[in-house]
């Protein structure tokens, strides 16, 4: 099913009044994957290895991009609150979903952190969990940059932070 133009608006609309600042519609193409995304996962998180939305249990860089290649458009946003940005993309894929675009996917920001511990037999939570935009190996700062997002580093922990979630859509 092809993205309709005027379908762009309900969703951004959706993802804007739920708490994201900025909802673009973007081409996949433009959201950047790279194989050291991963590694400063193995070597800077303490989630890597004990969360199943998290490395090593994602799917790698490539992966990624091979799934990234399987869609016409993308919604890219961004949200100021780390817990927000997978329940929107969440909810905008379900809504996507009712509306006829069943390949609609989501990824969030950051770790999941539904449960205290995450159950490495399974989710407890699979209609909930979702994957991190870096925990498959996007490059969050190079494809919000290259869609006209501003985003820094923080240099202390009193600047707002910048989170994003992905919205894949055909």
């Amino acid at each position: 099913m092809i993205f309709k133009e005027n379908d762009m608006e309900k969703y951004l609309a959706l993802l804007r009044q739920s708490g994201a600042d900025l909802a673009r519609v973007i081409d996949p193409k433009t959201v950047a994957t790279a194989p050291w995304v991963a590694f400063k996962c193995q070597y800077g998180c303490p989630y890597y290895g004990k969360n199943l939305c998290c490395p090593p249990r994602t799917p790698a860089w490539r992966e990624t991009q091979a799934m990234l290649d399987c869609f016409d458009t993308a919604i890219l946003f961004r949200c100021h609150d780390i817990t927000a940005a997978s329940p929107l993309a969440l909810e905008a894929v379900r809504r996507l979903f009712r509306d006829g675009y069943y390949k609609a996917t989501a990824l969030g920001s950051g770790p999941c952190l539904l449960c205290e511990t995450c159950d490495p037999a399974g989710c407890r939570h699979p209609g909930q969990a979702v994957p991190s935009m870096e925990a498959c190996g996007i490059d969050v700062f190079a494809t919000a940059r290259a869609n006209g997002m501003a985003v820094e580093t923080l240099a202390d922990e009193t600047q707002q932070q910048n989170c994003f979630g992905l919205v894949l859509v055909e």
